[in-house]
């Protein structure tokens, strides 16, 4: 069963990360906004859902696509 998000979620992300070994803090919030910011920091960085998903799916048809590229090369 999915609910509505009718309040602020905020979790951690269980490993840490390359880029300053420190793990995210991930914010969903009503109005279908997603935020996100490394552990003991202060900068929020937020985009709406329907960008973060539209910007997914264009990374795995990148991805499927240079799949196929490189079989073909075989």
């Amino acid at each position: 069963m999915v609910t509505e998000l009718r309040r602020i979620i905020i979790r951690r992300t269980a490993g840490t990360f390359d880029h300053r070994k420190r793990r995210l803090i991930v914010r969903l919030e009503p109005g279908d906004v997603i935020g996100i910011k490394e552990e003991r920091t202060h900068k929020w960085f937020s985009a709406p859902l329907s960008r973060v998903f539209h910007q997914i799916v264009q990374w795995n048809v990148l991805a499927e696509k240079a799949v196929k590229k490189s079989r073909r090369k075989t």
